[in-house]
């Protein structure tokens, strides 16, 4: 049993250094939040039961737009109007390029599929931007677990909550509070 543990932990490791050699995944938020979802399917974890968030509960709002995971990038970028810078690079999901599209307090990364740009994660890093709960940047992990309940995943610092379809809501939480809000899809 140790000597599988020790050799998982040796796998994901080189798993995480091989994802940021080849530089895919945007952003280093989308990065650690791909890393968290894939180790933690990897692992033969003993992961709590699954909470009970919703459809709703993973898609990000901003000034009344919404924005849905796995969704055309293109109209979500539309409609949120100006970003504030975009950056490229070439996908590891698919051909094409990931880009990283940054508004004030957010990113929004994308990956493209059959010629498409569509919605891989939008990741907050501001206070004032609250889920569909009320959770924002700065509560406390307590205030995550009261309002998300006991059934998430944690891997590292991250806790996931698996809304299903391959989509998550994930609080990075450093210092008993939270530091990022990853809306994630995993592709």
């Amino acid at each position: 049993m140790k000597k599988s543990v020790i050799i998982l932990a040796s796998a994901l490791m080189a798993f995480a250094s091989i994802g940021s050699l080849a530089g895919c995944g945007g952003s280093d938020s989308a990065s650690q939040a791909q890393t968290a979802t894939s180790a933690a399917e990897s692992a033969d974890s003993k992961a709590a039961a699954s909470a009970s968030i919703t459809a709703d509960d993973v898609v990000f709002v901003s000034n009344g737009v919404k924005v849905e995971l796995n969704s055309d990038a293109d109209e979500a970028v539309a409609a949120l109007g100006d970003y504030l810078s975009v950056e490229s690079q070439l996908s590891c999901h698919g051909e094409g390029d990931d880009k990283t599209y940054t508004y004030d307090g957010f990113v929004l990364n994308t990956y493209p599929l059959d010629g498409k740009d569509r919605v891989l994660e939008v990741a907050v890093n501001t206070e004032g931007i609250a889920t569909s709960k009320g959770i924002q940047v700065g509560d406390s992990a307590d205030k995550v677990t009261q309002t998300y309940g006991d059934g998430y995943r944690k891997v590292g610092m991250y806790y996931a909550y698996d809304a299903g379809d391959g989509k998550s809501l994930q609080f990075f939480i450093e210092n008993d509070a939270v530091k990022e809000i990853d809306y994630y899809y995993d592709v």
